[in-house]
Order: structure tokens, then C-alpha cells, then sequence
């Protein structure tokens, strides 16, 4: 994300749903604040932070505690025994189906679509097919080819690493994010959320630790007309 903040993603383990945990006031926390690692298990006090759908995720953290971490168990395994959805089979199938593409090959949802958003702006899916790193302008972009499209999808990547690996290999558990409602100055298409690539579960295949580029943290919850340009990327915006 832009100016140093982070977006930090984890699992409600009482509640079995996915959140975006914010500071008390709401906004994103600083890289040198956030105290929270991948597969840490916090006890915290939280308030829903309301967002126009699919942005539903979003919580204010009131306090925090960290209280243990999360062994001896795989990501996907997490998932399951937490009753977390995790999608299969082809990127489109993600988010209830409702992705729509460009001509240029970006994946996005948007409103306009007989009224197509999906409740949620993140989820899990293990990957059907490879997927190949192609940057273009300085940007690191992916490219998923499933054979439907000549050029296959583009998404952008936004996690914290700065040279992330040439391949994801099939198989692999990844989490998506929709990016904020925006649209480019003076357009006319209408506002879009676009789908993003946060990180990935090398693990999953082949190491012994997880590969994930936005901190994952667990929690008990003690409170209740023109298409975009081929070389088109949503700018950095917070997901």
C-alpha cells in the first residue's frame, strides 16, 4: 500500500470469517507499527468499521494481546477446520462468480453489471493453473492463461516483497483481494473494484514455512464506454 501502510488481513476463529484489521480510528496501520506475524493468534476487542459491499471485513481493533501462535498445522488445513471457504477450479469462479473482464484482461466487479458484488473483497483459492510473473512499466503483475482468453488475465500483485517469485505453481493456495471502488479521472466507465493478488502459500507444495507476502493473523474475538488500455494498472490503492 501507499505512504508505508500495511493491510492486514486474519481470521475471526469464534466467528469463522475473514477481517481487515484496522487501528481504532480506522485507518491502516504504519509498517513500523503493526505488531502483528503471520500465523499469530491475538485475543483482541473490535468494532465493525462499516464499507460499502464487498469491503465488509473491515474492523476497528480496540486492543490486542497476543496470546499464542498457530503450529503444526498447514494453511489450508487452518481454513478448514475453521469452516473458511476456499474456491477451486477457474479464477472466475472466485468471489460468487461475479468477476467480469476487460478487453485488456483485467479482472474486476462492479455495480453496473446487473448489480453483480459479491459480500466479500477477499478469499482463498488454490490455483488451477500455473501462473506466470510478466511486469510491465515497473509494476509486478501475474498472468493467468486458462486458455479462453489469447493473452489470459493480468493481476496485479500487492504484497511486501519486492522481487516475489517468476511462478506460482499450480495448486497453490493464494489470497485475492478486490481493490477499493475507483475509476480513472474524466472516465466513463463506471467505478470498479479490481482484483488484486495479496500473497501465496508456497508451503502448501513445496517448503516448510509459509510464503505469504500480507500478514495473516488469527484472533478470538472478545466483543460482539473505452476499456482500460492493455498496459493498464489500478494505481496503488489500498485493498
Amino acid at each position: 500500500m501507499a505512504n508505508n501502510k500495511v493491510c492486514i488481513g486474519g481470521i475471526d476463529l469464534d466467528k469463522s470469517i475473514s477481517v481487515r484489521l484496522l487501528d481504532k480510528n480506522g485507518h491502516h496501520e504504519t509498517k513500523e507499527d503493526c505488531l502483528y506475524n503471520i500465523l499469530d493468534i491475538f485475543e483482541i476487542e473490535y468494532l465493525p468499521h462499516p464499507r460499502p459491499l464487498p469491503h465488509s471485513e473491515d474492523i476497528r481493533v480496540s486492543s490486542r494481546i497476543k496470546i499464542g501462535e498457530i503450529q503444526d498445522l498447514s494453511m489450508l488445513d487452518i481454513l478448514h477446520k475453521n469452516n473458511v471457504q476456499v474456491y477451486s477450479g477457474n479464477i472466475r469462479n472466485n468471489f460468487d462468480g461475479k468477476l467480469n473482464c476487460t478487453n485488456s484482461g483485467s479482472l474486476y466487479i462492479s455495480e453496473d453489471v446487473d448489480g453483480r458484488v459479491p459480500q466479500n473483497s477477499t478469499c482463498f483459492w488454490i490455483c488451477d493453473e500455473e501462473i506466470r510473473r510478466k511486469d510491465y512499466n515497473c509494476k509486478i503483475r501475474y498472468n493467468y492463461n486458462d486458455g479462453t482468453r489469447q493473452w489470459g488475465y493480468y493481476i496485479p500483485y500487492i504484497g511486501f516483497e519486492g522481487n516475489p517469485v517468476q511462478v506460482i505453481p499450480k495448486g497453490t493456495l493464494i489470497r485475492l483481494s478486490l481493490a477499493h471502488w475507483w475509476k480513472p479521472q474524466n472516465s466513463e466507465n463506471e467505478e470498479r473494484c479490481y482484483l488484486q493478488i495479496s500473497g501465496w502459500y508456497l508451503s502448501e507444495l513445496q517448503s516448510n514455512s509459509p510464503f505469504f507476502e500480507n500478514d495473516l493473523t488469527f484472533f478470538e474475538n472478545d466483543l460482539p464506454p473505452n476499456d482500460l488500455p492493455f498496459n493498464y494498472l489500478p494505481p496503488d490503492l489500498p485493498f
